[in-house]
């Protein structure tokens, strides 16, 4: 892949108060509440009318996913299967790793990110189910794709997920019982936020730009349940294995509902790491 790629962890919100049409629940969500950041961080969604940045050039729009949930959701679940089947060479296998599902309330808020047209992380982008959400974004620079011309979305949504999975050639053993911190953590970062056994849901969201005129941007974010913490492991080594069954389209991952205990929120897991392919 000659492919130009920005990866980074971003997360997003909308209005200060709106009613989420989440998984579980269209109770009205409070971003701006205190509890779901750190006291000093506002929430992305706080107070955010949920427009398209002024600082966005003209044209740019949304890329309409509700037809690619499946596609984005079989990109991520593959690649966590074959982790979990321990057939990545370079590292161990995980005890229990869940299968992802679609997540509307992640999906809304990548949304919101997406609409800033650029690779800006948020201070804070919590939910009250997810008190420490992971996100990777793509931005794809279309000219310097391979190929006669037509990528289309689902190409582009291949590329970003691959090139998001592909770190995994960074990473040590180590570095997977005891996530690093700092830089160290920048070459792996959307590589963990992929392979976190616990994480059970992604919502996704993209928006096509061009910047500067005539050169065309994909920009994807994708939004999960949980994030990598410093000092931790990304995912336990096999033990006990799946406690309510396995997946029966990934036989290696756990059947949709294995609980998990979230490991505790480390502040600095905002994790600011650009890689360029």
């Amino acid at each position: 892949m000659s492919t130009v790629f920005v990866v980074a962890l971003i997360l997003c919100g909308i209005l200060q108060v709106v009613y989420c049409q989440d998984n579980t629940t269209t109770t009205p969500t409070d971003y701006c509440q205190s509890g779901l950041c750190h006291f000093t961080k506002k929430h992305i969604a706080c107070r955010n009318k949920g427009e398209i940045s002024k600082q966005c050039p003209a044209g740019a729009q949304l890329v309409n996913l509700s037809g690619l949930h499946d596609l984005i959701l079989d990109e991520h679940n593959a690649l966590r299967n074959i982790l979990a089947a321990g057939k990545v060479s370079n590292l161990p296998q995980p005890d229990r790793m869940a299968t992802l599902q679609w997540h509307t309330e992640l999906e809304y808020l990548a949304t919101l990110n997406v609409k800033q047209c650029d690779l800006k992380y948020d201070l804070c982008h919590n939910t009250p189910d997810f008190g420490n959400s992971g996100q990777n974004l793509a931005l794809v620079n279309i000219n310097l794709l391979k190929g006669d011309g037509n990528h289309t979305t689902e190409c582009l949504i291949r590329e970003s997920i691959g090139g998001w999975w592909n770190q995994s050639a960074n990473i040590t053993k180590e570095q997977l019982q005891r996530f690093p911190k700092g830089k160290l953590a920048e070459s792996i970062s959307n590589f963990a936020v992929m392979a976190r056994d616990n994480n059970t849901f992604v919502g996704c969201a993209a928006l096509s730009f061009e910047k500067p005129a005539g050169h065309p941007q994909f920009l994807l974010a994708c939004n999960y349940a949980s994030n990598y913490v410093p000092d931790w492991p990304i995912y336990r080594e096999k033990a006990i294995g799946c406690q309510s069954g396995s997946d029966p389209k990934y036989p290696s991952l756990c059947k949709a509902g294995e609980q998990y205990q979230e490991q505790p929120m480390d502040e600095t897991t905002k994790a600011k790491s650009f890689w360029r392919l």
